[in-house]
């Protein structure tokens, strides 16, 4: 049974599952997380039982956590490890968590699709040599009696993963993506999952779970009169700060400084790399946000973040060393930041968003780059209640982050209730209705646009009925 407890930051899911393990102290459980250090929680928090790191630093286990994480499931143990370790299960590891019935827990979102990063030439070399072969989009092994050191990365991989080739959307494509693919039995191995994190629908390892026509259920969070949290097949705990959200967070509110990121792409990767005169006016957007207009914010609760690679663009005096990566997610060494710039504007990158359309999924741009936005935002001090200032220049994040904010605290005000689905639903309403205010009526004569437009009109009208 796949569990999805999909609930707004600060609602308890972590002390829930915390809870859960130690009601169920006989059982087997493998809880991982982005990084290690959040796994402490779960270790110190669990009283009833005892969860072992993984070490690299054995050498009976060849120095690797894969070898090492084999070792404690063949002995039964409580495994806390890291998203990264969780990767590299083998076939041979899969088959022992099966055999001994394990309960997985996952913290945020697990990348089930990532990079290729050695050259597509030293792959049609394996390839060529014998020791893979394309079968559809998929790479396997047909030759396992490689022992040399050239290919060593790459064969290590495909012991845990697939290698896939994302089909061409377009003809004038000419770029070839590769990808690593998780495969599900990564999932399906596991008598019972939990996966604890927010705007679920969104997240790759969603579409995971769809392309394999694997059902998943929700659940919420209760809080009792004691304090403590339980997971719940009911309404979710609502945190006292959803009906504050937009005086929380206080946008930098000046034309001048957000005129930058009018165009809907603006901020975007490609931006960055096409757009050298603009790029240099948004660095100096930022330090005038650090240096005039939050000059009594000290440098200790600055927090900036973009694309990796443009880092240097970006950072400035009095800002560098605040850099936070624009799709940072689960850490809480920032939780004292209160002046945030986020000079990023994320899309799905072309080839995966290829790979799942022709899987059968339509991604929703917009609702997967508020995601990133969201757990950004939430590295911050408002993880604990506190009121921030954030610089969105890119109008695209501005418009989704207030619509978000708006349609989250609206719900929680006028039912009580705050499920994902129905914000997500609050959000494209929202959306609609814009495009019915700038889009003006057609005259009558014009039938094939005038007709477009009442069909969206009597979108707009019907959400607002159903709400």
């Amino acid at each position: 049974m796949i569990k999805v407890c999909d609930t707004i930051m600060g609602t308890g899911k972590s002390e829930s599952a915390i809870t859960l393990v130690n009601e169920h102290p006989d059982e087997r459980f493998i809880y991982i997380s982005p990084y290690l250090h959040e796994a402490e929680r779960i270790k110190t928090g669990c009283t009833s039982v005892r969860f072992v790191e993984p070490s690299d630093g054995i050498k009976e286990y060849n120095y690797t956590k894969a070898m090492h994480t084999h070792a404690l499931i063949a002995e039964k143990r409580n495994v806390a490890s890291t998203h990264q370790a969780f990767k590299f299960y083998t076939k041979e590891t899969l088959d022992l968590i099966r055999e001994n019935e394990y309960t997985l827990i996952i913290d945020e979102n697990v990348d089930t699709l990532s990079d290729f990063e050695i050259s597509v030439g030293d792959l049609m070399m394996a390839v060529e040599a014998g020791y893979l072969e394309p079968v559809g989009d998929t790479y396997r092994v047909i030759n396992t009696s490689y022992d040399g050191s050239y290919f060593h990365d790459m064969f290590r991989m495909l012991e845990s993963r697939e290698l896939i080739k994302a089909p061409k959307r377009e003809r004038k494509q000419e770029q070839d993506y590769f990808y690593w693919q998780l495969p599900i039995d990564l999932i399906t191995a596991f008598k019972n999952v939990y996966i604890l994190t927010y705007l679920f629908e969104e997240q790759n390892l969603c579409y995971l779970l769809k392309m394999h026509n694997i059902e998943y259920k929700y659940i919420g969070v209760e809080k009792t009169h004691d304090g403590k949290f339980h997971f719940t097949d009911g309404p979710s705990y609502i945190p006292e700060y959803v009906f504050q959200l937009p005086t929380m967070i206080e946008l930098v509110d000046k034309p001048k400084l957000n005129r930058i990121g009018e165009s809907p792409h603006a901020l975007s990767m490609n931006w960055f790399n096409r757009c050298t005169d603009d790029v240099k006016q948004l660095k100096n957007n930022v330090y005038n946000c650090y240096s005039h207009i939050w000059k009594d914010q000290p440098k200790e609760v600055r927090m900036w973040g973009t694309y990796k690679n443009c880092r240097n663009k970006i950072r400035g005096l009095g800002y560098t060393n605040a850099f936070v990566v624009f799709n940072e997610k689960a850490l809480n060494c920032y939780r004292d930041r209160t002046a945030l710039a986020y000079c990023a504007n994320p899309f799905m990158n072309v080839g995966r968003k290829a790979y799942y359309t022709a899987s059968g999924i339509t991604p929703n741009e917009d609702l997967y780059s508020l995601s990133i936005l969201i757990q950004w935002i939430w590295r911050s001090a408002i993880r604990d209640g506190k009121p921030i200032k954030l610089y969105l220049p890119s109008s695209r994040m501005r418009k989704l982050l207030t619509d978000w904010m708006d349609v989250t605290t609206n719900l929680a005000s006028s039912k009580g209730v705050l499920t994902t689905a129905e914000v997500i639903k609050g959000i494209e309403q929202k959306k609609a209705e814009r495009v019915i205010e700038m889009d003006p009526l057609p005259p009558a004569n014009c039938f094939i646009k005038r007709n477009q437009w009442d069909r969206r009109l009597r979108k707009v009208q019907a959400g607002k009925e159903n709400n």
